[in-house]
């Protein structure tokens, strides 16, 4: 067993880091996203459900159908390939307790790779293989 204090931890993030990872199990992964006031992470989706818990302060998640403000206490679960943004336009941070399963093979073929985001320009799809920020990414159109 291993125990972490997570708001201590996230006293130490460096400028510009969103995501401090907790755990990285075999099937699981575990971390804590720092927004900042004034914050917003691109529109995006991922191969496996996930799940954030609000530890502190709040913020608001949207999809591309719909937005939710969370607040302190609040927990909201994603289902795979659905696109999300986080954002925070509020004057404290907002600090999130994610977590979600390893994707099998299948749930990546099915997405065509680790991440997806909507391009600003474009609108079409772009397709990270090893998760945001690890590769280039490739425009790919809508199927």
């Amino acid at each position: 067993m291993k125990v972490l204090d997570v708001l201590e931890m996230s006293k130490g993030r460096k400028k510009g880091q969103r995501r401090i990872d907790l755990f990285r199990r075999e099937n699981l992964e575990t971390w804590i996203l720092i927004f900042p006031p004034g914050d917003v992470q691109r529109m995006h989706n991922h191969p496996s459900d996930r799940s954030y818990y609000v530890l502190t302060g709040k913020g608001i998640m949207k999809g591309r159908n719909e937005s939710h403000e969370l607040k302190q206490g609040e927990i909201i679960s994603i289902p795979a390939h659905e696109f999300y943004e986080g954002s925070n336009p509020f004057d404290e941070p907002m600090i999130l307790l994610g977590n979600s399963h390893k994707a099998t093979e299948e749930d990546v073929a099915k997405a065509g790779g680790q991440r997806n985001e909507i391009d600003d320009k474009t609108g079409k799809r772009v397709v990270f293989q090893h998760g945001g920020g690890q590769d280039m990414g490739v425009l790919a159109d809508w199927n």
